[in-house]
């Protein structure tokens, strides 16, 4: 008996087989059909093959989808009913072959090269050839756990943190888990790895992680004016790219004060004071000069995001993202601008930190490789607009993982992402998508995310995602742990208010708040 043959038998292989894929017609147990997302095996000429079932399908040869009569429907179900030994009902599915199974329970995934004939049997894997398969990725040092197999949650399913240097995908629908599987990634790297972590946080989701003095929360995140460059400052102040002369008077301005805080003329808490006396005086005795538009949008700036510059910010970039810890900017209280400008300040400096430290072969720059984590994606990176975000986003996705930088973008409306950064994430977490474009979109920009697999997104429960990509040793129908914070749920999201509880704690007797009585 071949080795394939130790776990059950689920059904043959039929009609045309390729070291790819077959279709597999499952026998007749109804107790027991296999769920997409089950590892199986079948013989081949060069070996045993491994396999997941990527699509499953029942049919029944007198029920097709052109019978058209209740009536004949109803006598036809009754004599099935009658005669439960020929049954004309089937099931078929599509088994994707990844591997020889010899060579993967080593540690190595083999692309078959010779299909499995018709007719051969297909068994489901056994617990302890999973086991073999994924358990090892543990014990192996670089891996964290993420969850565990749909198809058995006794097996645990772990990605390879080295490997997030090839960037991360997280994509789902509103409240598919999003959030959660950012916290369960999160918590495992700082945790147990002592990484360096960067939320950029839109929504305040990620206020409590439970990791105590491991954790850095920025909730009024800030710019240093020093380290502030000529286009952040533009995007600031929100001048259109044909104000010329405005940008002109800014740029001779703003150098102008520069030079004399390089020479120690200006400190950093003088730099947008002297930037406007500067303007000022570009602009004295000239009626209608440039300089007057200039000084309004340095005005406009003050109003919207004085607070965003501060010169009590700390110079140096480790000071503000700590090494070895979780660092959550947490950018709630801030529009769409000014978190561009935020955002975009700091990948900016990660990214020329990163490569001084590896130029200087340690001696300067920053110290520690980063995983950023970008919320709300489609917002700051978006596929048809130009932001600060997007073009540092861009080069991190191109040159990070030569300095140690992985960008995690995370979005519920991917087709809203920029192609070419999202096409750069090798590794991709797709929990429930519904948005046939957007399917479609992410199939695109993933070369293995096959077409079963992405017709299977809509039906996934919150929590389970399908997961691709160089950090994990085959793909998988994953369901996601739950976010713990010891003996609670640390789970953030996005969720909806209970607006009827919170409506009934305001009636007389009914908790918090003050009963105003009846409108007259």
């Amino acid at each position: 008996m071949s080795d394939c043959a130790s776990g059950r038998r689920l059904g043959w292989i039929v009609g045309e087989s390729t070291p790819r894929n077959s279709q597999v017609l499952f026998a007749d147990d109804k107790d027991r059909l296999p769920r997409v997302g089950t590892y199986v095996l079948a013989d081949s000429p060069d070996g045993c093959l491994f396999g997941i079932l990527e699509f499953i399908s029942s049919g029944n040869k007198l029920l097709s989808e052109d019978v058209t009569s209740p009536e004949s429907v109803d006598g036809l179900v009754q004599l099935i009913r009658q005669s439960p030994g020929v049954s004309p009902t089937y099931v078929k599915g599509t088994v994707r072959w990844l591997s020889y199974e010899g060579t993967l329970t080593e540690g190595e995934v083999s692309l078959p090269k010779v299909p499995p004939r018709p007719g051969t049997e297909v068994y489901e894997a056994p617990k302890e050839t999973l086991e073999k398969v994924f358990k090892g990725e543990s014990r192996e040092g670089g891996w964290v756990r993420l969850g565990s197999l749909v198809s058995d949650s006794d097996i645990t399913y772990s990605v390879s943190v080295n490997k997030l240097t090839r960037h991360l995908a997280v994509l789902a629908v509103t409240g598919g888990g999003k959030s959660n599987t950012v916290c369960v990634l999160a918590r495992s790297l700082v945790k147990e790895l002592n990484a360096t972590v960067v939320i950029f946080d839109m929504h305040g989701e990620y206020g409590d992680l439970g990791l105590e003095d491991k954790a850095n929360y920025m909730r009024s995140p800030a710019i240093q004016p020093a380290m502030l460059t000529f286009g952040e400052l533009v995007e600031l102040t929100g001048m259109p790219e044909n104000a010329t002369n405005q940008l002109r008077v800014l740029r001779q301005a703003w150098e102008d004060v520069m030079e004399k805080y390089q020479a120690g003329k200006v400190s950093p808490n003088e730099i947008m004071g002297t930037l406007r006396k500067t303007v000022e005086l570009m602009g004295e005795g000239k009626g209608g000069d440039p300089a007057v538009g200039v000084l309004n949008r340095l005005s406009d700036l003050e109003d919207y995001y004085g607070d965003i510059l501060d010169s009590g910010v700390p110079m140096r970039l480790e000071e503000v993202i700590k090494p070895n810890m979780l660092n959550v900017f947490d950018l709630s209280e801030l529009d769409e601008r000014g978190a561009d400008a935020v955002v975009s300040h700091y990948l900016r400096r990660l990214l020329l930190e990163r490569k001084r430290w590896k130029r200087s072969n340690g001696s300067e720059g920053y110290p520690t490789p980063v995983i950023v984590i970008i919320e709300e994606a489609h917002v700051l990176i978006p596929a048809r607009d130009s932001t600060l975000t997007k073009y540092w986003a861009a080069r991190i996705a191109r040159e990070g993982r030569k300095f140690g930088i992985g960008l995690v973008i995370v979005s519920q409306r991917p087709r809203n992402v920029d192609p070419d950064v999202l096409s750069q994430t090798n590794n991709k977490i797709i929990l429930k998508m519904v948005e046939p474009q957007d399917i479609k979109y992410v199939q695109e920009a993933s070369e293995e995310l096959s077409e079963d697999l992405a017709n299977m997104l809509p039906s996934l429960n919150p929590g389970e995602a399908v997961v691709i990509g160089s950090m994990v040793k085959l793909p998988a129908v994953v369901k996601i742990d739950l976010c713990k914070c010891g003996d609670r749920s640390c789970k953030k999201g996005g969720g909806d208010l209970d607006l009827v509880k919170e409506w009934a704690a305001r009636k007389p007797g009914g908790g918090s708040g003050e009963w105003l009585g009846e409108l007259t």
